[in-house]
């Protein structure tokens, strides 16, 4: 279902950048869908500036939906398709807004608890889940933080959402990132802290993992990072956290030798100061060691570089 309604997000997204340039009232865009859509807000005309627009979408987008009507409310693919094209907006609102959207929503629906439970597992499967088009972590926050102390859920259907709440906050975008005590392919002792570079490309990386060599060599090979690193406004610290030193040791000398190249012998994993859910994961910071970028594809990455 994330893959079909990509489509439909952005036709949204496309159809909201039309409605913000005209500055006109909102007109329902139809899909081929439609039986499935909710009927989209129709947006007052002294509301011109964009964000206004996208305030007011977000937060009546579900006024059209009963959910004591669970024929609907507890139908998956209806529930889904209306899901994505609603945060679909969030981008274009403030956070303010957002905040307000999501806490009407979920007032809404706890009015039935399964639909509640339902509306749980489509936030995780769209927000939360890195293949999905609408991927935030930032915006599934604004679901945890509900979701985390619901009576609704009860205490066991909290734990889940608790302890992704305290993930998704750690080293995120603004934060100071937690710093990391590794050892470089010359036997030195160093931290994340000590490294003093305008910018600061950190990469967890596994050995053993065919996709952490592919990414590893389309950074290489990318022109925009190679001219950074060579100017000395970016520099790449590659850290493999495990227990596979020999590994490490036997393939360290094949990244690039620009690069820094570090082994963290777990403690990553054991204190939990990153939540490392898939391989590579990458972290772009400021001179400060200050997040820019969490968790961003290698496509991600280098735009935001090239900008």
């Amino acid at each position: 279902m994330i893959r079909t309604s990509a489509m439909r997000t952005v036709l949204l997204a496309a159809a909201f950048m039309l409605w913000s340039a005209a500055a006109s009232a909102l007109c329902p865009v139809q899909s081929p869908a439609a039986p499935q859509d909710l009927p989209l807000p129709s947006v007052p005309s002294t509301l011109r500036q964009p964000a206004d627009r996208a305030a007011y979408v977000i937060c009546h987008f579900w006024d059209g939906l009963d959910f004591s009507d669970t024929a609907r409310s507890r139908e998956r693919t209806f529930m889904e398709q209306n899901f994505s094209t609603f945060v679909s907006v969030f981008p274009h609102a403030s956070d303010q807004a957002r905040r307000q959207a999501v806490s009407t929503l979920l007032h809404k629906a706890e009015a039935d608890a399964e639909a509640y439970a339902l509306l749980a597992d489509i936030a995780e499967k769209y927000l939360y889940e890195p293949e999905s088009p609408v991927y935030s972590e930032e915006f599934y926050a604004l679901f945890l933080e509900h979701f985390a102390v619901s009576d609704i859920l009860g205490p066991y259907g909290t734990i889940r959402p608790r302890w992704q709440l305290e993930a998704v906050r750690k080293n995120r975008p603004g934060t100071i990132a937690a710093d990391i005590r590794f050892t470089g392919r010359d036997g030195r002792e160093g931290t994340l802290g000590q490294i003093e570079a305008p910018r600061l490309l950190l990469i967890f990386y596994d050995p053993d993992c065919d996709h952490c060599r592919e990414v590893v060599s389309s950074l290489q090979g990318d022109p925009v990072l190679s001219r950074l690193c060579k100017s000395g406004r970016l520099k790449v610290l590659a850290v493999y956290s495990g227990d596979e030193r020999k590994l490490w040791a036997d393939t360290a000398p094949s990244l690039p030798a620009e690069w820094i190249v570090g082994f963290e012998p777990g403690l990553i994993y054991e204190r939990g100061t990153y939540v490392l859910r898939r391989m590579p994961t990458l972290y772009l910071l400021d001179s400060d060691k200050r997040v820019l970028l969490k968790e961003p594809s290698p496509g991600e990455l280098l735009s935001y570089l090239s900008r």
